[in-house]
């Protein structure tokens, strides 16, 4: 018995045939056929019941099943401990963040680890915030970057890092309509943005579900129907040839305003704000790798706050002392 067998067997159980097993796995029918003989050959009984209309299981089978479920997690459990081993004995340090958060702090921190920490390997993902909260939650990375939207109870440790300004960016373009109405503008009322067409995410995003709460609770109704790919770097194309307008923090545009390619202006009544967190998983053991690449972040993110790049309030506080993390105000749930 192993593993392919098992796998080969949750699935035809969870499709209810050989044939959607086969298609589920993009694997041809006759080797999950084979597969399966020879499981119910090792275990000396039948565990399908057979017929034109796809395959039930047997007394034995649906006993076999609970066994089957447990053998599978415990493998994808061991293969994960061994991963964490691995990256712990290299020094190496797994970090997801959203692309506003990579392109504000990326070069910074691969700067930071390469001048000052060589015994440290840093491995940075990029990808939208739901995504980065899976790779958490599965071990892909040791420390999301990730924002108060996408906090879940139950597996993360929080370490705040700044709450950002909100701000509404707009192309400098002469030739937009846009840019003529707000070149003069440093700040704009939140019910004021209801005049403009948006290029914003969906509520699966992060950023879609904070809009989405200061509609709700301002009572303004935003104009989300330009078509936007879900793609920052081709949001802001957009938005500088004036096709429309995006809300975003600094982080995610400050080198395009010091190229002068866009104009930011903050939104107040109410001041448009959020969170960005470090998060770690809490069902698995801080490395000293980890609690240093916590405080690198916190450090980096400190200094881009100061220049002016991330623009907002610091909120958290890391520690170092002998490699391990005191965190004033960090919250664990």
């Amino acid at each position: 018995m192993n593993s392919k067998q098992l796998q080969y067997f949750l699935v035809t159980v969870q499709k209810g045939s050989i044939a959607a097993a086969a298609r589920e796995l993009d694997i041809a029918q006759p080797a999950i056929s084979q597969q399966l003989a020879n499981l119910e050959r090792e275990m000396s009984c039948a565990l399908f019941d057979r017929s034109f209309k796809g395959v039930s299981l047997t007394a034995a089978g649906k006993m076999f099943e609970k066994h089957a479920k447990k053998l599978i997690d415990d493998i994808n459990v061991a293969k994960m401990e061994l991963q964490q081993l691995a990256s712990n004995q290299q020094g190496t340090v797994r970090v997801g963040m959203l692309p506003s958060i990579g392109n504000v702090l990326s070069m910074s921190l691969i700067a930071q680890v390469s001048q000052w920490h060589p015994q440290l390997k840093l491995e940075i993902s990029t990808g939208p915030s739901y995504a980065v909260k899976e790779w958490l939650q599965s071990n892909q990375v040791d420390i999301a970057l990730t924002y108060e939207q996408e906090i879940e109870a139950g597996f993360m440790s929080l370490y705040p890092l700044i709450e950002e300004y909100m701000y509404l960016v707009v192309g400098v373009n002469d030739a937009s309509a846009y840019y003529q109405l707000l070149k003069h503008r440093e700040t704009i009322c939140f019910w004021e943005l209801s005049e403009f067409e948006l290029l914003t995410p969906g509520p699966k995003d992060a950023l879609g579900r904070l809009i989405d709460q200061y509609e709700h609770d301002t009572g303004v109704g935003l104009k989300h129907d330009k078509a936007y790919s879900g793609q920052l770097m081709t949001g802001l194309r957009q938005v500088i040839q004036g096709e429309g307008l995006m809300i975003l923090p600094s982080a995610a545009m400050y080198h395009l305003e010091e190229s002068k390619v866009v104009q930011s202006i903050k939104i107040i009544q109410p001041e448009m704000k959020r969170k960005v967190l470090a998060a770690t998983n809490s069902n698995f053991a801080m490395t000293d790798a980890i609690v240093k690449m916590l405080a690198i972040i916190q450090e980096v993110t400190s200094k881009e706050q100061q220049v002016g790049h991330w623009r907002g309030n610091l909120v958290g506080q890391l520690v170092q002392d002998d490699a391990k993390l005191h965190v004033p105000g960090s919250v664990a749930i």
